[in-house]
């Protein structure tokens, strides 16, 4: 286990943060506050079964990605599969009641793992991370918003600070090294003068929550098999010793920083629960239960965030079933409900966010896998559906070797810098929010269990669609790929509809490099820059009387633009 990070590590790190945030910030334009009204909790439907199988799926491994058509062009099958039936997909003309509050611009947030944040922020000379810059502005710029960044997580909560160490003691990760390294020690003064050190380098007035501890209800009081940590760490945590710790470490750090403005931490950060235990979401650290312990009796909580993760594995096989189904998407978010409906109903002010998410905790990556067209589907309507329920932000974890990065920063044992398919998601969802305004989102019936619509409206009128395929198809399942055709029904002034498209030519196991969002792609060679008209698939729609026709092929993805 690392037992120490030095002095000049963290100093470095934090510096490179500054810069780097720095960098991005100018570039965009300033926040803009969401409006004031509380946080909406019922979403499309209640959805409460969780499925029992977290993949086995039937398809094998193809040769998607080695032939002549890889990262540019469409293959002439492509087109003209099957055309499932016309489905009717009503836009409502005006908001509805049970759409979601105004979607911040900062909606999509990052998260950077404590080892791995020296390789995101800066290039292995010390220099500025100009392609992290790069794909981080690729997102924010098209909300208008900035970036808010998470640091640490478990590595964090469990590292020790020593000023007085000159020697670096925690080595930055790689793609092939593990670190098993959070406010889990008992040691108050040494967490005050991590924040202290911390507000020195990055500044006070830039920090947007401090977060003490990680994943609390992990913490377990011996070495055995499951423990963080050895014995002189803290021990498990009931409802009542995690308020007691959290309340004891929020006014020690005020006290170090003179903190006087309310509202300065970020509670609970709760780990994702899987499989048999999936349903201790909602008890471990209940969120209702420590409110009213008190633990913001000194209104210091500026929102309550929790982790997740869709599946704990997953493999090729695994795609279908694991990641690229809605019904298991909404029955693992829709366990987070009660404390969105609790915190509307109660503490209409604090948000509930997401601080760390991935599609899957493999203890090793698995690209083929975690890092396809499907687990990019698979994000846009996870993104979307949170959106969709009053999950007011998400911070997106970035490890080196997690396998659901959303891109590699730098060049790591045998593998070179590069985007991942997770990132092709976020400019998607980025246009889904826009920069015209505070939208309201809420999910539209298709009559389809994996094909998915939701739709964003500014000032009480629909402007944009997305529509997600969720059934899998791989170039290599020997027949074209199917299609669904709809027609959408929008308000009668739409004279034309524009399509964006989310998709590979090769399908669901696709991986980055043959991935295109509205015809564009960013690369490492583009040092993480957008690459336009990589292909010709956008298009522009006729709208007649109210209706026009929108095909959209098995595993795909299309943003739609109400012109």
């Amino acid at each position: 286990m690392i037992s120490a990070s030095s002095q000049t590590l963290l100093a470095s790190v934090l510096l490179g943060t500054e810069v780097f945030a720095a960098a991005v910030q100018a570039r965009l334009s300033p926040r803009r506050e969401p409006a004031d009204g509380p946080w909406w909790d019922h979403g499309f439907g209640e959805h409460r079964a969780y499925p029992n199988s977290h993949g086995h799926g039937k398809y094998q491994p193809g040769e998607w990605g080695r032939d002549e058509y890889h990262g540019w062009h469409w293959p002439n099958d492509e087109q003209g599969g099957d055309v499932g039936y016309n489905a009717y997909v009503d836009v409502p003309t005006t908001t509805p009641e049970h759409a979601c509050p105004p979607v911040d611009p900062d909606f999509i947030g990052f998260a950077f793992e404590e080892a791995s944040l020296p390789r995101y922020v800066q290039n292995r000379d010390g220099s500025v991370n100009q392609f992290s810059l790069n794909l981080i502005d690729a997102i924010m710029s098209r909300t208008g918003g900035k970036p808010i960044v998470r640091l640490g997580g478990t590595s964090a909560d469990y590292g020790r600070f020593i000023p007085s160490q000159q020697a670096a003691a925690l080595p930055p990760s790689e793609v092939y090294n593990y670190q098993d390294l959070p406010m889990a020690h008992t040691n108050v003064s040494e967490s005050v003068l991590w924040a202290k050190t911390a507000a020195a380098g990055i500044g006070i007035e830039r920090i947007d929550a401090f977060e003490p501890g990680n994943e609390a209800d992990l913490y377990m009081d011996d070495y055995g098999d499951g423990a963080l940590g050895p014995p002189y760490y803290q021990g498990t945590l009931t409802n009542e010793s995690y308020t007691g710790n959290f309340t004891k470490y929020v006014s020690a750090v005020k006290q170090a920083l003179g903190i006087t403005e309310p509202q300065k931490c970020q509670a609970f950060d709760t780990a994702a629960h899987l499989g048999d235990d999936v349903l201790a979401n909602g008890y471990i650290l209940d969120v209702q239960t420590n409110f009213e312990l008190g633990i913001n009796n000194g209104n210091d909580i500026k929102q309550v965030a929790h982790h997740y993760y869709q599946t704990d594995g997953g493999e090729y096989d695994d795609l279908g079933t694991g990641l690229m189904q809605h019904s298991a998407i909404i029955a693992r978010l829709d366990l987070l409900r009660k404390f969105i409906t609790y915190l509307r109903d109660n503490h209409p002010r604090i948000p509930f966010i997401i601080s760390e998410v991935g599609n899957s905790l493999n203890p090793t990556h698995s690209y083929d896998y975690q890092a396809t067209l499907g687990s990019a589907l698979w994000s846009v309507d996870f993104q979307l559906y949170s959106m969709s329920i009053g999950i007011a932000r998400i911070n997106w974890q970035q490890i080196m070797h997690s396998g659901f990065d959303m891109w590699l920063p730098v060049d790591s044992g045998n593998s070179s810098r590069r985007v991942f398919s997770n990132f092709y998601p976020m400019p998607l969802v980025a246009d889904f929010i826009g920069n015209t305004g505070s939208i309201r989102a809420v999910q539209l019936e298709t009559g389809q269990d994996d094909i998915v619509a939701y739709a964003a409206y500014v000032e009480n009128e629909p402007v944009r669609v997305a529509i997600i395929n969720l059934n899998i198809w791989d170039g290599s399942d020997g027949y074209p790929r199917p299609s669904t055709a709809f027609t959408l029904g929008v308000p009668i002034a739409t004279k034309e509809l524009r399509v964006d498209v989310l998709g590979s030519p090769h399908g669901a196991h696709a991986s980055g490099d043959s991935i295109t969002y509205a015809g564009s792609q960013w690369t490492s060679a583009s040092e993480g820059t957008e690459v336009t008209g990589v292909r010709n698939d956008s298009m522009t729609l006729k709208v007649e009387g109210g209706e026009a026709n929108v095909v959209v092929h098995n595993s795909e993805a299309v943003l739609i633009h109400l012109l």
